[in-house]
């Protein structure tokens, strides 16, 4: 039996930036405390799979493990996507095991999680996170009324479309109330709920990452003076991370942590597709005797939407549309107007990164690449080539920084899954123009949604560690430490 005067907090801040903290460190008053008295890691999400994040922490797994790398993923016997569930990744989350052991256990919106792990604690998913994953959901009756007293938070759901200075300072002024709100909820939950752990996750940092980042929040000298938009959600959160603390004794130990940070997004999104959809007729004519190939049609019907209807109708139709549809549209951006047999390769969802996947005979229902064939090597040669030469046409910088192995990066059971490669980018300014050899130059537009998006490493800062003597508690390196180091710093025997 774990012992049972033990107990730790856990509050997690999605998508928060280490760098923008410390930079604007005393508009910040309790993280500044968390800085100068905390103890400090800097564990590293897996490379190039920022979507992999949250179920990296919670299983202890990498993501060739867990199979989870978005919460929309490739089907490939539908050739579509699916939302993630409880069928999809093996693993429990690591406050399971926590319970297993005689810990009592309280867990609130852990992004991409399900609900369902925890037989006596409470768990509660989906409430207020970035992602709004799944349908929200608790594990235990008596939590609805409690809910129910908060309503749903303001945070709502991100829409990613451009949008006007008012309708953002109508969502930062939502994720203030949205960060207070949640506040209330976990004192609540502490208060009421007997626990020996804790764990809740802040998801306004993530959106405001999203977009409130510009060209001011990347010095790592002068501090964010003027009040900007993402400031005022960080010290939102900041505050409401000062309430919960005040309710906690000396006997607590606490960790403030976030899964990975944000930076000026690089990605040059709007350059993939419609270069994928002429590499593809290009590699068919040159290396499979398709004379006829020609590029296919981007993004179908819903790409040519995209492109025609204005960003504020497109911001109201997606904020009330219900998840099938938003999920509909997303998969026809991905696969609208492809003719799977004339497509050895496609891009799935971009971010700060590009996914690829290949079409694999045999791994895909209307796959046309052998794998392992010389076709096969030839393709990833092909376009590992054309991404590698792609420079911006106007200025002659280069933009890929590397076309990354996925399987080889992650492997594991569920690799199949994953992403095949992943492009990783150079920072430089949004191209209009690209060039490479292979197919020439292409005049693109760019969509610009976001300001932000993600980098591979998060933070982590212990405080009263002194509440708990454990001697030699493991390393905090990598997301999938987390598990690990959180059980000893629990349950581990401290020497008498």
């Amino acid at each position: 039996m774990a012992d049972r005067g033990r107990r730790l907090l856990m509050l997690g801040l999605d998508g928060a930036d280490l760098h923008f903290i410390q930079r604007n460190a005393d508009a910040l008053p309790q993280l500044k405390k968390a800085l100068s008295f905390g103890q400090l890691y800097q564990p590293a999400a897996p490379t190039a799979l920022s979507g992999s994040v949250w179920p990296t922490f919670y299983s202890g797994s990498n993501p060739g493990q867990h199979g989870i790398y978005q919460h929309l993923v490739w089907d490939s016997e539908r050739m579509g996507l699916r939302r993630i569930g409880d069928d999809w990744c093996p693993y429990d989350p690591f406050w399971k095991n926590l319970e297993d052991q005689g810990k009592r256990v309280v867990v609130l919106d852990v992004p991409y999680s399900f609900g369902t792990s925890l037989q006596r604690g409470v768990e509660i998913t989906d409430w207020a996170t970035h992602g709004q994953t799944l349908p929200f959901r608790y594990n235990r009756p008596d939590i609805e009324a409690r809910i129910r007293r908060f309503g749903r938070s303001p945070i709502g759901r991100e829409t990613p479309v451009r949008k006007s200075r008012g309708q953002l300072n109508s969502i930062c002024r939502e994720l203030k109330a949205s960060a207070a709100r949640k506040a209330d909820l976990v004192r609540q939950l502490m208060g009421e709920m007997e626990w020996d752990f804790f764990l809740a996750i802040f998801a306004e940092t993530h959106r405001g990452g999203h977009l409130f980042f510009d060209e001011s929040d990347i010095s790592s000298t002068t501090p964010d003076n003027d009040g900007s938009l993402m400031l005022q959600v960080y010290q939102a959160v900041d505050t409401a991370l000062a309430d919960i603390l005040k309710d906690c004794d000396q006997g607590t130990a606490i960790l403030i942590f976030s899964v990975h940070g944000m930076m000026l997004n690089p990605a040059q999104e709007h350059v993939v597709k419609p270069m994928m959809d002429r590499l593809n007729a290009a590699f068919l004519r040159e290396h499979c005797g398709h004379a006829s190939a020609k590029p296919q049609s981007s993004g179908g019907m819903v790409g040519a939407l995209r492109r025609m209807v204005p960003s504020r109708l497109q911001h109201a139709v997606g904020s009330a549309a219900p998840d099938s549809v938003r999920q509909w549209v997303v998969e026809q951006e991905i696969i609208g107007g492809l003719d799977w047999s004339a497509t050895p390769g496609f891009a799935l969802r971009t971010d700060i990164r590009t996914e690829l996947r290949l079409n694999l005979i045999g791994r895909e229902a209307e796959g046309i690449l052998e794998r392992g064939s010389q076709r096969h090597h030839d393709y990833v040669a092909f376009i590992r080539s054309a991404f590698m030469q792609l420079t911006d046409a106007d200025s002659g910088v280069r933009l890929v920084e590397d076309m990354v192995d996925i399987h080889a990066q992650c492997p594991g059971p569920m690799v199949d899954r994953l992403p095949d490669y992943a492009i990783t980018w150079n920072e430089a300014p949004a191209a209009r123009r690209v060039h490479t050899p292979l197919l020439g130059t292409l005049e693109v537009n760019r969509p610009g949604v976001r300001g932000g998006d993600h980098t591979d490493f998060g933070f982590a800062l212990l405080m009263n560690r002194q509440a708990y003597a454990v001697p030699d508690l493991p390393p905090l390196d990598k997301l999938v430490d987390f598990a690990g180091y959180v059980e000893a710093l629990l349950v581990k025997p401290v020497p008498t």
